[in-house]
């Protein structure tokens, strides 16, 4: 299954919890039957050498994208921002798109005036199965805070999908296997999903009372918080105010293998036979399940 997109083709890549707590966020994940990468420290690669972000993770890789629980180890800008974002709430901070073309991205983002900072590469330290260590290696583009409200916006290049996506890795017990949409709350849906069109070169098109932005894979959705209350009853009591990335979508193989598993780690669903959870309060955020190959209401 190929996991990294080519040419001019814009994928959902993964997307990101903030969490304070990341040993409880970790225990309570795999409980849910999801299997998760070793704690890691990320690190920026300079001219100076290697500096280290603040920052550290654990990722939940799929067949398709990838989640990751994200954060603070020690003082950083990027962790600094990590603090204000989880003063607002816990859950859903970061979006990342992937592009084969990162110099193409960094130019548009500059013509669009996201004013983004000068590429960033991303390294963390990643065992085989043998236990050899190798490293990891992502260009990352990321802007001005204040450009993109909503979130951690960003823009990245892989450069070792095989480090990354290692199989043992990517067999949850749940039956979870992709990454497919992301829901975002904001006051004028038409604004600002043509500005995250701009942001990836993508056109966002109008579905009823929301924008889609649909990706070469997955999306992103755009509704009023008011909306966003037809497809996740309740959620506008957890998260806070707009601008906030609310729910993923997850795609599936067993929805009543899922089921089970999210049971057993406290995750509950939002009526009693429906397909979206809320994450606990440790995780945050909303998850719609889906059939494999297939896309949530919000997003169709």
């Amino acid at each position: 299954m190929r996991q990294l997109p080519t040419d001019d083709e814009i994928f959902l890549d993964h997307i990101a919890h903030f969490v304070p707590d990341l040993e409880k966020a970790a225990v309570q994940m795999k409980r849910a039957g999801f299997v998760l990468t070793p704690f890691t420290r990320q690190q920026n690669r300079t001219l100076e050498g290697m500096v280290a972000t603040g920052m550290a993770n654990h990722c939940i890789m799929l067949d398709q994208g990838y989640v990751e629980l994200l954060t603070k180890v020690s003082p950083s800008p990027l962790s600094d921002q990590f603090t204000t974002a989880v003063h607002r709430y816990v859950g859903l901070h970061l979006i990342a798109f992937a592009t084969d073309k990162p110099d193409e991205a960094f130019h548009r983002l500059a013509a669009e005036g996201f004013s983004p900072v000068e590429p960033v590469e991303l390294t963390r330290p990643v065992e085989d199965a043998e236990g050899t260590t190798h490293t990891a290696r992502f260009t990352v583009m990321r802007v001005d805070p204040a450009k993109m409200l909503e979130g951690r916006i960003q823009v990245l290049k892989h450069h070792t999908p095989d480090i990354v996506w290692q199989t043992r890795w990517t067999q949850h017990p749940n039956a979870i296997v992709a990454l497919a949409g992301v829901l975002i709350s904001v006051d004028d849906p038409e604004t600002a999903a043509a500005r995250f069109g701009r942001f990836v070169g993508c056109k966002p098109e109008r579905r009823d009372n929301r924008y889609v932005l649909p990706l070469a894979r997955g999306g992103c959705a755009f509704a009023t918080p008011v909306d966003i209350g037809t497809f996740l009853p309740g959620s506008q009591s957890h998260g806070g105010q707009p601008p906030r990335i609310v729910a993923s979508s997850l795609a599936s193989r067993d929805h009543g293998c899922t089921a089970e598993h999210f049971a057993k780690g406290d995750i509950p669903r939002l009526g009693s036979a429906g397909s979206t959870y809320r994450m606990p309060d440790t995780i945050g955020g909303f998850v719609s399940v889906v059939s494999e190959g297939a896309a949530p209401d919000w997003l169709s």
